[in-house]
């Protein structure tokens, strides 16, 4: 009783925006009455939706906000303990942006530059979109593809493994005749020589010394931009017997080649007048090669490429040879990567996250060094919940994996998404699973088509977000240079 009456007299006393400790920006927080009145009348789980950074961690906890490390953020409060059923649609994600370190705008305007001139300069600029099996099967990155080549030109599907038995990759179909397999990074044993697993992560190997084929056709799935390519770049390592490919345009044979032996990157390309429906490759080889992937894109424009990692809480960029990896990231001229992981922790539940920041940093400080100056975006987790005893849980701990994450992303000097603020915070899956629209799988974990269409539209919004400062600081340094030049 006597703890029952402190705890009430602490949320009678302590008002909702807090206490402040003078001037050290710290604040004490409370629950207050109606908080607690206003849960246990709505008979919903008593979940806290922390809506902002100056939010606190948990009931009474102190928090303080190193404004170094953050864009400014409007807060958001929280008037109501329930799950986000008080939250208006998108009120969260106005308030966020990415949020990075003051060294991150330079490599962010770079990326601007890159898309902004790739027609003109004739390239295919790359993002890389890397994952867990939240964006397996193109979920999110599809939508998020279609707005950067509606508005930054380009078309195609992007980079695709030659070899997808279970049609997880919806933009493109692929189809193989004889004995094929595939290897990942993140599966044991690991099969391959040397851990050549190049930029997928994943390498396609033939198991059979007769012909084989691959073939490539559009997807009614597809988005309207992702459905047509006109340029097929097949990339291969390893070449230890002689090797011929031949090309097919519908049913007409268009190239035959037969390439030498050779350790290093091997490339061979296809340009199209007219995207094709199908395209065919035959393959005659004694000794298979690594089939490191195949690009299927525009002439010039943005690609952005879907690399999922089914299982994984980072890109495992310590188990794959990192000078392949670089050379590759040179090749294909990667202009942003964006790293979506932290599902697979969430059934680890501990006080201390540390150790997963630590790993997450050591991937993104590899990443750094394979692929020098291109900016890295992490996406933190997004919320999830479980079934227990039938009834539909929150998890309480997402938070502090997505802090994690987050310490990681400025610690390596990358930019921080907050999916799980701009979702709704804390029992936010909840919402989305039973919502209308329906926005989330019955897994309380994955997004259905209509959720990944939304993340896609925030990180879109949340990556361009500094495009208008951007073009006026660009259009200011053109201005200073035309009137030195005139002097």
């Amino acid at each position: 009783m006597l703890v029952l009456m402190l705890f009430g007299a602490l949320a009678y006393f302590i008002p909702d925006e807090g206490i402040g400790l003078g001037n050290t920006g710290y604040r004490i927080r409370w629950f207050s009455v109606k908080h607690i009145l206003d849960g246990c009348k709505s008979g919903e789980p008593m979940v806290q939706a922390r809506s902002g950074i100056n939010d606190s961690l948990a009931m009474g906890s102190v928090v303080a906000q190193d404004s170094a490390l953050y864009t400014k953020i409007d807060s958001l409060s929280a008037d109501s303990i329930g799950v986000v059923a008080s939250l208006k649609e998108d009120s969260i994600v106005q308030k966020l942006k990415m949020q990075y370190p003051s060294s991150f705008k330079r490599m962010l305007y770079s990326f601007y530059r890159k898309i902004e001139s790739a027609q003109e300069d004739n390239k295919v600029i790359r993002i890389l979109h890397m994952g867990d099996s939240q964006i397996e099967g193109d979920r999110i990155t599809k939508f998020l593809r279609e707005r950067f080549q509606t508005n930054f030109k380009g078309s195609g599907p992007g980079l695709i493994p030659l070899y997808d038995p279970q049609k997880q990759f919806s933009s493109v179909w692929i189809t193989n005749k004889g004995a094929w397999s595939q290897h990942e990074v993140y599966k044991y044993p690991r099969l391959i020589k040397g851990y050549q697993y190049g930029l997928m992560g994943k390498v396609v190997k033939i198991d059979s010394m007769r012909k084989s084929r691959v073939l490539v056709s559009r997807s009614y799935m597809a988005q309207p931009k992702a459905s047509k390519f006109y340029k097929s770049r097949l990339l291969l390592k390893n070449i230890e017997k002689p090797f011929v490919v031949k090309a097919y345009w519908g049913d007409d044979l268009i190239s035959s080649d037969s390439l030498e032996t050779d350790d290093n990157i091997t490339e061979v390309s296809w340009t199209f007048a007219r995207a094709p429906r199908k395209f065919a490759l035959d393959f005659e080889c004694e000794q298979s090669p690594l089939f490191l992937g195949m690009s299927l894109d525009s002439l010039c424009g943005v690609a952005v490429d879907n690399i999922s990692m089914r299982g994984q809480s980072s890109p495992r960029l310590d188990k794959t040879d990192t000078l392949l990896y670089k050379s590759m990231a040179e090749y294909m001229d990667i202009g942003l990567v964006i790293l979506q992981y932290g599902t697979n922790m969430v059934p680890t539940i501990t006080e201390n996250y540390g150790f997963y920041s630590l790993t997450f940093y050591r991937q993104l400080e590899i990443l750094k060094k394979t692929m020098p100056g291109v900016p890295v975006l992490v996406v933190g987790v997004g919320d999830v919940g479980r079934l227990k005893g039938g009834k539909a849980q929150a998890y309480s701990h997402i938070f502090k994996i997505k802090e994690a994450q987050k310490q990681a992303a400025f610690k390596a000097g990358c930019a921080f998404f907050d999916l799980f603020e701009a979702m709704g915070g804390e029992g936010s899956i909840l919402k989305w699973v039973t919502g209308h629209p329906k926005l989330a799988m019955s897994d309380y974990t994955h997004f259905n088509r209509a959720g990944g269409k939304k993340v896609a539209a925030w990180l879109y919004k949340a990556i361009m977000s500094d495009y208008g400062d951007y073009v006026k600081n660009e259009h200011f340094v053109e201005e200073k240079q035309t009137i030195l030049s005139s002097n």
